[in-house]
C-alpha cells in the first residue's frame, strides 16, 4: 500500500503487518471508561463513537492512508498506536470486508501492510506530541479529551500554564479554562464515586469556566464550586449548556431576586428551569406600566432624609404621596378581587 508522506522530524519509518498494530488503552478517548478495556471493546467503541465510517470511505477512495500511523514498539514486537487509532480501526474493517467480498476492486491483503513511524520519545514528549496534533492541531479531539490531555501535562509532569500554552499553541486563558474544568471534573468524581462514568460530566464544568460570570462567582468563594458539583450530582442543571447558562443568568440577577431563584433551585424538587422562571416572571413584570411602577418603587426606596425635610412644609409633595398610596391601594384591591373570583 502506498501513502503520502509528509515532512516529519522522525526517521524510523517502517512497513509492518496490520495484525501487529495494537490500539492504545491509554488513549484519552477511553479515560471516561471506568474498567480495563479490551482490544475488541476499543475497536467497537471507536467505530461507533468516532465516525470511522467517513474515514473508511476516504481510505477506499484514496486506496491508501495519507499519513503513516505513529506507534511505539513494545517488548513483544507489537506496535502500540499513539496517533492513528481511528485509521487502524478503519483499516481493519476494510481488510475484513475485502476478505468477505463486501468490498470489491481490491486484491486480498491490499491493506495488510501498514506504514508506521516509530516514536522514540519519553512519555512526556509523547503527550506533548499528541496534544499538538489533537488539542490545537488539525485532528480535533472532543473537548473532554482536550481537557484530559492538558490536565495530564500539568498534573503528571508539572508543566506550567505558560509552558503548556507554548507547547500546544494555545492562549494561557484557554489552557487555564480546560485545566480548571477537568480538575473540577476529577473532584466531582472523587466526591461521587457512585457515578462510575463521571468524566462526561466535564461538559458542565467546561461551561462553568467558559462563563465569565460563573468563573468569577466561583473565584470569589471557592465553596461555590462545591455547590455547583452538588447541582450536577443531583441533576438540577438538566441539559448541560442550557442549565449552566441559566445559572449564569440567575447569578447575574440582583438580590433579593437571585436569592429567591436559588432558594427555588435548592428545594428538593427544584431544578434550574423552575429557578429561572423566577427571573423570567420578574422580567415580565418589567414591561408596560409595571416597568414604570418598578422605577417609582426603586426611587421611593432610595428617598433621603433631606428629601423628607423638604416635604414637611410642602403640601403639594404631601398630596403626591397621598395619591400614590390611594392609587396603589386601589390597584392592590382590584388584583385581590380578581384573584378571589378566579379571573386571569
Amino acid at each position: 500500500m502506498t501513502f503520502c508522506q509528509e515532512t516529519t522530524p522522525y526517521d524510523d519509518l517502517r512497513e509492518v503487518a496490520l495484525k501487529d498494530l495494537k490500539l492504545d488503552p491509554h488513549n484519552v478517548r477511553f479515560r471516561h471508561i471506568p474498567k480495563p478495556i479490551t482490544e475488541k471493546e476499543m475497536e467497537d467503541w471507536l467505530y461507533e463513537e468516532e465516525d470511522v465510517g467517513v474515514l473508511i470511505k476516504q481510505i477506499i477512495r484514496d486506496k491508501s492512508i495519507q499519513q503513516p500511523i505513529y506507534v511505539t514498539e513494545d517488548k513483544d514486537g507489537h506496535y502500540v498506536v499513539k496517533e492513528g487509532n481511528r485509521r487502524t480501526v478503519a483499516l481493519r474493517k476494510i481488510s475484513r470486508d475485502i476478505l468477505t467480498g463486501k468490498i470489491k476492486g481490491f486484491e486480498k491483503g491490499h491493506f495488510d501492510i501498514v506504514p508506521v513511524m516509530i516514536l522514540h520519545k519519553s512519555e512526556h514528549d509523547l503527550d506533548i506530541f499528541l496534544g499538538q496534533v489533537h488539542v490545537s492541531g488539525p485532528k480535533d479531539w472532543k473537548a473532554v479529551n482536550k481537557g484530559s490531555a492538558i490536565f495530564n501535562l500539568m498534573n503528571k509532569y508539572g508543566d506550567t500554564r505558560e509552558i503548556v500554552a507554548e507547547e500546544l499553541g494555545m492562549t494561557k486563558s484557554e489552557v487555564d479554562k480546560y485545566y480548571k474544568a477537568f480538575q473540577a471534573t476529577e473532584l466531582y468524581g472523587k466526591r461521587h464515586p457512585e457515578d462510575k462514568n463521571y468524566v462526561p460530566k466535564f461538559s458542565y464544568f467546561k461551561e462553568l469556566y467558559q462563563s465569565k460570570t460563573l468563573a468569577t462567582w466561583v473565584e470569589q468563594d471557592p465553596t461555590r464550586l462545591d455547590y455547583f458539583i452538588e447541582l450536577v450530582a443531583k441533576n438540577k442543571l438538566l441539559v448541560t449548556y442550557k442549565g449552566v447558562r441559566s445559572l449564569a443568568k440567575i447569578i447575574s440577577a440582583p438580590n433579593p431576586l437571585q436569592a429567591k431563584a436559588l432558594s427555588v433551585l435548592d428545594k428538593e424538587d427544584g431544578d434550574i428551569e423552575k429557578a429561572l422562571s423566577v427571573i423570567t416572571e420578574y422580567d415580565d413584570a418589567s414591561k408596560g406600566i409595571w416597568k414604570n411602577a418598578k422605577k417609582l418603587l426603586a426611587s421611593l426606596k432610595n428617598v433621603t432624609y433631606e428629601e423628607f425635610v423638604t416635604a414637611v412644609n410642602d403640601p403639594a409633595k404631601q398630596e403626591v404621596v397621598t395619591e400614590i398610596i390611594e392609587v396603589a391601594s386601589s390597584i392592590r384591591s382590584n388584583i385581590d378581587k380578581l384573584k378571589e373570583t378566579g379571573q386571569k
